[in-house]
Order: C-alpha cells, then structure tokens, then sequence
C-alpha cells in the first residue's frame, strides 16, 4: 500500500464518522464552504471520489451535475457507496499508477490521493462545523497538509480551490491551523 493511499482511507474514514453522524434534518445547513450546504460539500466530495473510481475501472468519467444533485436524497447512503466504489477499485492490481486528468494536470491515481486526501479531511471539518459537530481528523494528516500548503504558497489558491489564508489564533493545535491556512475561520 502507497503513503498516498494509507492517508486517503485514514482521510476518508475521518470524513465517513462525520458523515455517519449528520442527522437526515442537517444536510441542507450552510457550511464554512462559501455558499454550500453540507450536501453540496459532500456531494462535491463524492463527484472526485466517483471520478477516482471510474479512473481506476477504466470507465467513463461521471458527467458534472450539481452538488446537491451528487449527493441525492440520502447522502450518507450515496458517499457510502462512492467510498466503497474507490477503495474496492483502489484494490485492483495497477490501479494506483492509472493515468488521470487533475486540477494541476496529468497525474496518476497515487498522486491524485494526495489532493484527495486534503480535500477529504479538509470537507470532514466543513460538514461537522455545518452540522455542529467536532470532526476527529488525524493530526498527522493536517501537519502533511498544512507543509505541503504552506510550501505551495499561492499556487492552491483561486476559485475552486483554496481561498486566502486567515490566521490561526494563538496556540492553535495542528488541525486548526490547517483549517486557517485553508482559508477556514476557526
């Protein structure tokens, strides 16, 4: 198994324990997310997951749909069942150096983990905050994010993919400042 991979499911599995406890009444709350509910941040997460996973098959890219449409009726049921899709597909010989097109260019599966591993962790903090809950991320995970953020400068940031940093209060813990570096008020 890649580093990539072993933090991706670690990030994914951080996302599912927040997802699993979002009562059916809160999916609609706004998110720290600049004008999305919580079923759009997860139905965002799911779209990459699927794409993940038809990259790993070998099938045809999920056509762009809304968020909110993404995510459907039942969210939690719809990124169960994307998350099991890619790790199933993440298990196949190979499939970690399939070629995709990311938001930075051409890549393989493996490299893109890394990005959704951010994008996992970073969205597990936007739906508990949407939802008030307190999202268990692994701190090694943000520490990796927050070195490989803060080396990236300006570069992760624009539309669509990281906002301006804001910055952390005092004696924040790793996981804030993450947070913070990604343009999430803490």
């Amino acid at each position: 198994m890649s580093t990539n991979l072993r933090n991706y499911t670690k990030a994914a599995y951080a996302l599912d324990a927040v997802v699993q406890r979002v009562d059916a009444s809160q999916w609609d709350n706004p998110s720290p997310c600049e004008e999305w509910s919580a079923r759009e941040v997860l139905g965002h997460v799911i779209w990459h997951t699927n794409r993940l996973a038809a990259a790993c098959n070998g099938a045809d890219q999920p056509a762009e749909q809304a968020e909110a449409e993404v995510a459907g009726d039942d969210p939690r049921a719809t990124w169960s069942a994307a998350r099991d899709s890619l790790l199933t597909a993440l298990d196949s010989q190979g499939a970690l150096q399939v070629p995709v097109e990311g938001p930075f260019g051409p890549s393989t599966v493996d490299a893109s983990l890394v990005l959704s591993t951010f994008d996992a962790m970073t969205h597990a903090w936007d739906i508990a905050k949407a939802t008030g809950q307190t999202p268990v991320i692994p701190s090694e995970l943000a520490e990796s994010a927050y070195e490989m953020i803060a080396a990236a400068g300006d570069a992760v940031r624009g539309p669509g993919i990281l906002g301006p940093a804001i910055e952390a209060p005092a004696g924040a813990n790793i996981v804030d400042r993450y947070m913070a570096l990604a343009g999430r008020q803490v």
